[in-house]
């Protein structure tokens, strides 16, 4: 989640990263791009990604006016076998490139001269043990396009799945049928809490009632990323726990935490936002969950105030708020002429972070609904598991608030996952020596894991160790450490 500063009404993003506004774009004919009736692909070498492993790019057209660019990588171990995962970043309105080259993709960029044409190898991919596939979505995000631009595209979430839904059954049956049988999983950060399940939920609705079209190959497992299901509950509600954690003699733990003053502002405050957050969880109504976010996200605020990165509880913020500065080198990296060539491009000008796209989603409402009713279904009506990952020093999709959320959660085994009490899990480095990584807890298909030293964008914030959580969650064969 991103808070634009012109309005509250348009504050909802991801950890996205703005570096200005597209131009109208038109792909360019390649002799090796391999074009179908409803999709173009081109196979790439490691001249524009440095990734170990064979990988394509390409668009899915949805329909004469929408294309959703995708990037493909086999995975590094065993490409017949192993998994896909494919990853959305949030927003709404963010750039999937941003996991890829910041994040937890075979390729990062690099801020030297050196590297393979400015990107290096990540060796803690999840291409390690699985194919990787990256969805910019919906229409008119990153690399995707609407009528030739970035301007207009998918309003609601509903137009959204259906894209979605149309983009897997063009992937895996007309450009990549061979993969269909591999275990499949999807993956989402921040904003993703509300993209993952709720396309998941559209799709497999649809699987049960039999209707034509749908994606047919098995979901078997979401993994959401400092991921919102719940607005309120995972951001304002706890913030108090986060940033006021006072010690006997009256001092803040946290070193950037708030004075007694703000916290007794906050602590005041949160009776009303969790009335509003129930009334809106419970009747799933866009004006209150309006009126609930409006209110509730006054608190955040307070960080502004207070100079500190919402992103980070660890960092202070330089330059413009909210983002701070965090603006990665990854997008002048994609606005490289060899680099858009590659890819079939011309004068495109890339941004991790679609405002316009951003703002009417904002404006619509939609963006205060939570996923919890999805949440349930996924757990109660389906045989899809549930992993949640959550950076400790992440303040706007705060860990605190995340616990309550899914303790809160109604499920079948809700009782029991609420009872587990949290453990400690370890991941080995580079030596075998084990390393604190955060804490877990698991019942039945529900698994959640902290990861200590990162904050709202954990797989990039700690590369190996959140590497190790998804080997052992996507893997049969368990190694002794792993949490779950």
């Amino acid at each position: 989640m991103l808070i634009k500063p012109s309005t509250i009404t348009s504050a909802v993003a991801g950890l996205a990263i703005p570096f200005g506004k597209f131009e109208g774009q038109t792909p360019l004919s390649s002799t090796s791009m391999s074009m179908g009736a409803k999709f173009n692909i081109t196979k790439q070498d490691e001249s524009i990604c440095d990734a170990g492993s064979r990988q394509w790019t390409g668009w899915v057209h949805i329909s004469d006016e929408k294309s959703l660019f995708f990037w493909f990588f086999e995975s590094r171990s065993n490409p017949t076998t192993d998994p896909v995962v494919l990853w959305m970043n949030g927003g709404p309105g963010a750039s999937s490139m941003i996991g890829l080259f910041a994040e937890m993709g075979p390729c990062q960029t690099s801020t030297s001269t050196t590297g393979n044409n400015g990107t290096y190898l990540n060796d803690h991919s999840w291409s390690n043990f699985a194919n990787l596939l990256f969805l910019d979505q919906p229409a008119g995000v990153g690399l995707s396009s609407i009528n030739g631009s970035t301007l207009g595209g998918p309003d609601t979430i509903t137009e959204a799945a259906e894209d979605f839904n149309e983009f897997l059954s063009t992937f895996f049956v007309e450009i990549f049928p061979h993969f269909s049988s591999n275990p499949f999983h999807i993956a989402g950060e921040s904003f993703g809490g509300t993209y993952v399940p709720a396309f998941v939920h559209y799709i497999g609705m649809r699987q049960h009632l039999g209707i034509p079209g749908v994606f047919k190959t098995p979901i078997q497992s979401i993994t959401l990323v400092d991921a919102v299901v719940d607005y309120m509950g995972s951001g304002p509600l706890g913030e108090y726990d986060h940033m006021c954690q006072f010690d006997k003699g009256g001092n803040n733990r946290l070193k950037l935490g708030f004075n007694e003053t703000t916290c007794r502002t906050i602590e005041l405050g949160v009776p009303e936002c969790q009335r509003l957050n129930n009334q809106c969880i419970e009747t799933y109504d866009l004006n209150i969950c309006e009126a609930a976010f409006v209110y509730c996200w006054k608190f955040i605020d307070l960080i502004e105030d207070g100079g500190r990165v919402i992103y980070d509880d660890r960092a202070l913020c330089k330059g413009e708020y909210p983002l701070c500065g965090l603006d990665g080198n990854f997008s002048e990296y994609l606005n490289r002429p060899h680099f858009q060539r590659a890819l079939g491009l011309e004068r495109w000008n890339f941004t991790a972070l679609n405002w316009d796209l951003n703002d009417r989603w904002g404006f619509s409402k939609y963006v205060y609904m939570p996923t919890t009713r999805e949440m349930t279904w996924i757990l109660d009506e389906s045989p899809i598991r549930v992993l949640v990952i959550n950076g400790n020093n992440d303040i706007i999709v705060n860990t605190e608030g995340q616990k309550r959320v899914y303790d809160a959660l109604p499920w079948n085994h809700q009782a029991k996952y609420r009872m587990q009490k949290f453990d400690d899990w370890h991941w080995p480095d580079q030596s075998g020596k084990m390393i604190k990584g955060g804490q877990f807890k698991t019942a039945n298909k529900m698994s959640f894991a902290s990861v200590n030293d990162a904050g709202h964008t954990a797989p990039g914030d700690q590369k190996a160790a959140v590497a190790f959580l998804m080997a052992c969650w996507l893997s049969d064969d368990k190694v002794e450490a792993c949490p779950f």
